[in-house]
């Protein structure tokens, strides 16, 4: 729920998911990770939900598709220089 795969939680239901829910957003998960998309919790998988991220969804809130969101990367990853120019 944290970085957008399942929907929030409903206070009748609590935390029950479908099967189908939770292979979606696994395979959603992937998608986005870039991994092979199986549906399964595999090692690859794992090592992408324990990836150091920002606080902000992985995937956009549909709700502020028609507003400008803020940019985000899974920590980790580096830019290819590091001469950086501004003004």
């Amino acid at each position: 729920m944290r970085f957008g795969y399942l929907p929030e939680t409903d206070i009748k239901t609590g935390n029950l998911r479908t099967e189908d829910q939770l292979r979606d957003a696994i395979q959603n998960l992937q998608k986005f990770g870039g991994i092979p998309v199986t549906g399964e919790i595999d090692e690859a998988t794992l090592k992408l939900i324990k990836a150091r991220r920002c606080g902000l969804p992985d995937q956009p809130d549909p709700r502020l598709s028609r507003t400008r969101h803020k940019r985000f990367t899974i920590h980790g990853q580096q830019w290819s220089h590091r001469n950086l120019t501004w003004r």
